[in-house]
């Protein structure tokens, strides 16, 4: 059985002592929020037994009976670390500002190449937008804007005068008449020179005829669906080809860059070239779909610019020359804009036309990408990354069609006026613009879109005022 706990009685003078003791450790806990000397003072006018002189404080863990624990050693400090911690804020606060301050000379001011380039490529960006401006206004003076801007403005009033020159490049020869594989097969090479032969050899020996040449005889290779398989076969610049249609003498190649995607169409008769409108054009656009259906189209692309109020326009408002078959439906405003069209010989002509009258379908758009076989464009030049479209046409008649993609981090970003002319170039190109791009950017062949627009509606693209278009043979 638990005996209960016997408690020594206490003398009137240890009773005296114990108190005391008692209230030096209050004092000893005060005095983490008080100056040391208040502390002293605090203890100095401690009332003192008048009767007795001040015994000497001793500790109570000697004492028998009930024990007091002290406060932890480490409360006052954890205090004085908090304390120390708040008078560091405003410091900090200074510092961060400071920091700020700096990163904002650095992107906004710096002349460091590397990031003066991403710094114009971005200003440029977003100023060749309708919506997206404030991006670089919101924060970045309008001065250093202006500078940036400035490079566009020069390279546009160098073009201004500019214009296509075929006497230089001989007569155009086309691709002639449309052939069935077994009489094309000997002289493929000469009619397709862009193909690499070994990759087609060896694509051609793990496939059946069966599967690629039609009812009709023509061989068709189309793999150029958005997510169908490769095939295997290069161009002679180590591209990757998607279809050959030599039904319709086109070639479609996906060409890649540091950041974009795209996709090249090479037509060997410009005969097939044309151009189709939008069913109530000056009302509202058609998807490319629609355009290319009506016009019984293989192959269309992009063309004229339209009005796009706050990027909600409806397609239907052409800006610039419109001409189909001689019919001349929207005239042209000229200043920088540059006449992008085929005359009745089927050769592109680029540049300052007013007098259309020889043009048989036109439009107008800029700038000029390759002139007479040589890129007069390199680099952002003023025009930043964004998806693009252009047209160009090679000495022997065949006219290249470039789209890439862009706005799509991840898959593509898009492209700069510089890397559209490397594409032309790279491919024959002796004449080359470009077209309306952006969300308007948009491939179609053989029946669905090959490239992924960045327009809401990324099934259809945006509505169009016109397109390129490629007639079947």
């Amino acid at each position: 059985m638990d005996q209960e706990p016997q408690f020594t009685p206490r003398s009137e003078q240890e009773l005296d002592d114990i108190i005391q003791d008692i209230y030096t450790s209050v004092l000893y806990d005060m005095a983490s929020d008080q100056a040391p000397s208040a502390v002293k003072a605090s203890a100095d006018a401690a009332p003192q037994p008048q009767s007795q002189p001040q015994p000497a404080v001793r500790d109570l863990r000697h004492d028998a009976g009930p024990k007091r624990r002290r406060a932890p050693a480490e409360k006052p400090k954890k205090k004085k670390q908090r304390r120390a911690r708040r008078r560091g804020w405003p410091a900090a606060i200074g510092a961060g500002v400071l920091l700020a301050a700096f990163l904002y000379w650095l992107v906004v001011f710096s002349p460091v190449p590397f990031i003066k380039k991403w710094r114009d490529i971005y200003i440029e960006t977003a100023m060749g937008t309708m919506t997206h401006q404030w991006l670089a206004t919101s924060f970045i003076p309008e001065e250093v804007i202006d500078t940036v801007m400035e490079i566009r403005q020069s390279i546009e009033e160098r073009q201004e005068e500019i214009s296509t020159d075929w006497s230089l490049s001989g007569l155009l020869s086309g691709a002639g008449e449309k052939e069935v594989w077994s009489e094309l097969r000997d002289d493929f090479f000469d009619l397709y020179p862009e193909i690499d032969r070994d990759s087609f050899e060896a694509y051609m020996s793990t496939h059946r005829a069966s599967d690629d040449v039609d009812e009709n005889g023509y061989l068709r290779i189309d793999q150029a669906g958005i997510g169908d398989k490769p095939t295997g076969i290069y161009t002679t610049n180590g591209d990757q080809v998607l279809a050959i249609d030599t039904l319709n003498g086109i070639v479609i190649v996906k060409v890649t860059g540091e950041d974009y995607v795209g996709r090249l169409a090479i037509v060997k008769d410009p005969a097939q070239m044309g151009l189709g409108l939008a069913r109530n054009l000056g009302e509202s656009g058609s998807v490319i779909a629609t355009i290319a259906k009506d016009e019984n189209a293989i192959l269309a692309v992009n063309a004229s610019g339209f009005a796009d109020e706050e990027g909600h326009g409806t397609g239907g408002v052409t800006h610039g020359l419109v001409i189909k078959d001689g019919k001349t439906y929207n005239d042209y405003v000229g200043g920088n804009y540059k006449t992008i069209g085929f005359d009745y010989d089927n050769v592109l002509q680029i540049g300052k036309y007013k007098d259309s009258s020889k043009l048989k379908n036109a439009v107008e758009f800029k700038p000029v990408l390759v002139l007479d076989g040589e890129a007069v464009i390199s680099g952002s030049a003023g025009w930043g990354i964004q998806p693009r479209s252009a047209i160009g046409q090679r000495t022997d008649g065949q006219v290249l069609i470039l789209v890439v993609d862009g706005r799509q981090p991840g898959y593509s970003i898009g492209c700069t006026m510089g890397d559209l002319a490397d594409v032309m170039t790279r491919y024959g190109a002796y004449q080359a613009c470009n077209l309306d791009g952006g969300s308007s950017s948009i491939l179609y062949y053989n029946g669905r879109k090959i490239t992924r627009p960045s327009a809401a509606d990324k099934d259809n693209g945006r509505r169009l005022p016109n397109a390129f278009v490629v007639y079947e043979r």
